[in-house]
C-alpha cells in the first residue's frame, strides 16, 4: 500500500527568511510555496481504505448485535452505551485491559474532554481518582467503566465518592481476572481474581447503591437508574470469564504455586 505522504522542496533562502517571521508568517510562506493540485488523491489507495473501513464496520456490527450469555465485553459495553444518551453531559472514565481496549471503540463521545482514560503511557489505578476529580470540579454525572483488576488498584476511593455524595456510577466488568478468569478446577494464578466476587456489596457498606447485572437488559437498566439518581452507585457487571483477549502472553509467565503443587 502506497503512502500519501509527500515531500516539498523549498529554497533554503525562503526557509531562512520565513524562519525570521512569526509562526503565522512561516505558515503563510509555506502555503505560498505549495502549488494548487500538487497533492493529488490516490484513487486506489483511498478505495482500499474505504473497503477496510467497511469491513471493520461490519465486523463491529456483528459483535454488537450479538447477545451472548454470560455477557462478553462487546455486549456489556453496548448495554452501557445505550444508557448514556439520556445524559449528554456525562463524563466517561475508562480503564482496564480489554475493558479499555473495547471501550475506546464502542463508547461514543459527543463532547470534547469528556472522556478520561490512561492515555498512551498511562497505568491502571487512575480511574477512581479521575472520576472523583471530574465529578467534584464539574458537578456533572460520571460513569467509570472499570475492569475488575483496574478497579482493585484504587477501589477504596468508593468511600470518598460516598462520603461526598458524588454523582459517580462505577461499572465493574467482572470476569474474574486480568484478561480472563482461572478455570474453576484449577488453583488461582497470579493473574486470577476471586471468582464471582460481589463488588456491589462494597459500595453498599458505605451507603451507596449496589447493582448486580448478569445480562444486557439489566445492565442498561442499572446504568440508567443510577445516572438518574445522581448519587453514588456501583454496578457489578458479570462478564464471561473466558471472553478476554490476552496481550503479551503474560499468563505463560505465571509461576506455579508451591502450595498447589503439594496438594
Amino acid at each position: 500500500m502506497r503512502s500519501m505522504f509527500c515531500c516539498l522542496r523549498l529554497p533554503i533562502s525562503s526557509i531562512q527568511a520565513a524562519w525570521r517571521l512569526t509562526c503565522p508568517g512561516f505558515i503563510a510562506a509555506f502555503n505560498a510555496a505549495m502549488k494548487l493540485g500538487q497533492v493529488r488523491r490516490q484513487a486506489n489507495w483511498m478505495d482500499e481504505i474505504g473497503k477496510r473501513k467497511q469491513q471493520n464496520i461490519e465486523r463491529m456490527a456483528a459483535r454488537l448485535n450479538a447477545d451472548p450469555s454470560p455477557m462478553n465485553f462487546s455486549s456489556a459495553l453496548r448495554a452501557v452505551r445505550n444508557a448514556l444518551p439520556t445524559q449528554p453531559d456525562v463524563y466517561v472514565v475508562n480503564e482496564g485491559a480489554n475493558t479499555l481496549d473495547f471501550g475506546r471503540n464502542i463508547i461514543d463521545m459527543d463532547k470534547p474532554r469528556h472522556r478520561l482514560d490512561s492515555g498512551t503511557w498511562g497505568v491502571m489505578g487512575i480511574g477512581m481518582g479521575y472520576a472523583i476529580g471530574a465529578a467534584a470540579v464539574t458537578g456533572k454525572p460520571v460513569v467509570a467503566i472499570e475492569g475488575d483488576s483496574a478497579f482493585g488498584f484504587s477501589g477504596m476511593e468508593i468511600e470518598t465518592i460516598c462520603r461526598y455524595e458524588l454523582p459517580v456510577t462505577t461499572v465493574i466488568f467482572n470476569n474474574n481476572g486480568v484478561y480472563r478468569g482461572d478455570p474453576k478446577d484449577r488453583p488461582y494464578s497470579p493473574t486470577g481474581l476471586l471468582r464471582d466476587a460481589r463488588y456491589e456489596k462494597v459500595i453498599e457498606a458505605f451507603g451507596g447503591a449496589g447493582y448486580h447485572a448478569t445480562d444486557t437488559p439489566s445492565l442498561t437498566r442499572a446504568v440508567s437508574e443510577a445516572l438518574a439518581s445522581g448519587k453514588p452507585a456501583l454496578i457489578n457487571a458479570v462478564i464471561d470469564p473466558t471472553a478476554g483477549t490476552e496481550s503479551g502472553h503474560i499468563q505463560s509467565l505465571n509461576p506455579r504455586s508451591a502450595v498447589a503443587q503439594r496438594t
